[in-house]
């Protein structure tokens, strides 16, 4: 797997995702419990001090098909963006993403609901993306099956104004809409001060992968 064996910080991602993924069944299955209750994110946990949960939630994932989504974009954005930022401003960007949308999620829904999912994160890096190389034409998978050219940017726009949308309509209230508006905006406001800063590889300086 070159592609994971050049960008490690998103191996030991994948790796975090489904060991927790795996164990969240194990209990399940096994012992009739969940790792819910103290690693995923909700106001109740944070009251009594669970602040880990900012971060763990997005470790976490309610069944087989909402992992499989959040894994194939972080397949997608994640190497390349770990390869254009460093392993170090790769991870806060992830992390960063995970914090703000699980925060806003959490803040706006009512009463104390479990919350988990990479979305927030993988809603920042997508965003990011779209921040970094705006005009950079992409082909993105419309339901996993349309293919549809664009530019980053319309993609990254298409992430924050649709979970705006879908949540002020009320479309899915099941899925953590501002999660994921949450994770855009973080993921727009860290790499435009990474732009600003200068602290981005260019594209062409990524060395081009083994054979």
């Amino acid at each position: 797997m070159e592609r994971l064996r050049r960008s490690p910080v998103t191996g030991i991602l994948f790796g975090i995702n489904l060991t927790l993924f795996l164990s969240e069944e194990i209990f399940r299955f096994f012992f009739d419990g969940s790792l819910f209750p103290y690693l995923a994110l909700s106001r109740e946990g944070l009251a009594e001090g669970g602040w880990w949960q900012l971060i763990t939630h997005a470790f976490l994932h309610g069944n087989l098909f909402h992992l499989a989504v959040n894994m194939v974009a972080l397949w997608f954005t994640g190497p390349l963006l770990e390869q254009l930022l460093g392993p170090i401003r790769y991870l806060f960007l992830y992390l960063g993403g995970a914090v703000l949308g699980g925060v806003l999620q959490t803040l706006a829904t009512p009463g104390s609901i479990d919350l988990v999912g990479a979305s927030g994160s993988v809603s920042a890096l997508l965003v990011g993306f779209g921040t970094l190389f705006p005009n950079l034409l992409i082909t993105a998978l419309i339901f996993f099956v349309i293919p549809v050219n664009m530019k980053a940017s319309t993609l990254g726009w298409l992430v924050i104004g649709g979970s705006l949308l879908f949540w002020l309509i009320g479309i899915e209230r099941q899925i953590g809409h501002l999660a994921h508006l949450g994770g855009g905006i973080a993921g727009f406001v860290i790499c435009f001060l990474y732009k600003r800063l200068g602290m981005v590889r260019g594209v062409g300086q990524i060395p081009p992968p083994i054979p």
